[in-house]
């Protein structure tokens, strides 16, 4: 349960700090879905936690606010976390 609370907590972090970014460009969904080619309502359903984005579609998603994706360790100077 606890890796379940983990994985749930991350996402939720994740989409956030998605909309925050988003906000902050002062972009709608219309207007980031123009510039990422990702549709409108996949954007949506992404941010209302509806849908788990696919990588492809993340990355695309990000590049227009000027962010990525990036793998780092779940604690802060843990690399061993397997």
């Amino acid at each position: 349960m606890e890796k379940e609370k983990l994985l749930q907590d991350l996402e939720y972090d994740l989409l956030t700090n998605f909309i925050k970014l988003r906000k902050e460009k002062k972009l709608t969904q219309q207007e980031l879905a123009n510039l990422s080619g990702v549709v409108r309502e996949k954007i949506a359903k992404i941010e209302n936690g509806l849908n788990s984005p696919q990588i492809n579609s993340l990355i695309k998603i990000l590049e227009p606010i000027g962010y990525t994706i990036k793998i780092m360790p779940i604690n802060e100077g843990d690399d061993n976390n397997g």
